[in-house]
């Protein structure tokens, strides 16, 4: 969308992007989505955080060779779940691109590591919050075996956590933790703020806003009329409100309404470690 088809009302998406709630939650099933990260080794693994830190968890897929499954599934159909998810019958060659029934079985595979049990997601519940998996760099390895590499949020420690999985042995080989490193927010992240907002005591002016857009609709977590996307948020010297994001987990939320003008939820982050809705400025 450009400049010019936005309303003078709320916030603007970004000009170039790189790229407390009960057990009812407001979770999107999974979906594909964008993700840049293809690494292996733990040399990388500060790389694949980096590309993925400012891409936007609901980017429509690329038709790419290799197009990452991205991180957002129900809790009651989650693989982590799942009692058992079969191995591929078929294992793909190690510069495939990913098809679903791998992600599934990598992420059923991942949850039986002792790394995962011990982690928190973001509802505060036992298991890692899963955010993408990607096909790990065959170049990295000498024996044509096909691996993913899947990244994690643990909300325990709040860390950023990668697991490469071998896919032809069906074994988690490698698991690495980052402080510091914020990849881009899920569909169940995104879906918690959002809900965060709305019932913080800021949220009446977004309420008033969208009333205003809607011709007196009530704003609620499901409102139809908004299309939600978010960016992960780290702070710097020139903001003030949230400093301790980049350390904790936080997200900033873009709200559009019909297609057309953005609610002005720019002044607002969203710190999902601690579940509190900052002002920044």
């Amino acid at each position: 969308m450009t400049e010019q088809q936005l309303t003078p009302q709320g916030d603007s998406p970004p000009p170039s992007p790189r790229h407390p709630s009960t057990r009812a939650r407001l979770l999107a099933p999974r979906a594909l989505g964008i993700g840049s990260a293809v690494a292996a080794a733990a040399a990388v693994v500060a790389l694949v955080f980096a590309t993925q830190t400012a891409v936007q968890a609901t980017s429509s897929p690329e038709t790419t060779a290799s197009t990452p499954i991205a991180a957002d599934s129900s809790d009651e159909d989650a693989p982590e779940k799942a009692a058992d998810v079969p191995k591929p019958a078929t294992v793909a060659a190690a510069y495939d691109g990913l098809t679903g029934a791998e992600v599934e079985y990598v992420r059923f595979v991942g949850a039986q590591d002792a790394a995962f049990a011990a982690g928190r997601d973001v509802f505060g519940e036992p298991g890692l919050q899963f955010l993408s998996t990607d096909v790990a760099d065959p170049q990295a390895y000498a024996d044509g075996h096909r691996r993913l590499l899947s990244l994690y949020y643990d909300y325990a420690t709040n860390e950023t956590v990668s697991m490469i999985v071998d896919v032809t042995t069906g074994t988690v080989e490698a698991v690495e933790r980052a402080s510091g490193t914020q990849p881009a927010p899920t569909d169940a992240e995104t879906s918690l703020a959002w809900e965060l907002l709305l019932d913080s005591e800021s949220a009446q002016p977004v309420i008033d806003e969208f009333a205003s857009l809607t011709g007196g609709s009530v704003l609620t977590p499901t409102s139809a009329e908004v299309l939600l996307t978010a960016h992960s948020f780290t702070t710097d010297a020139g903001t003030f409100g949230a400093e301790s994001c980049g350390v904790d987990r936080c997200v900033q939320l873009l709200a559009q309404v019909d297609g057309g003008a953005f609610l002005t939820t720019s002044t607002y982050v969203v710190n999902l470690s601690t579940r509190a809705v900052l002002s920044i400025s």
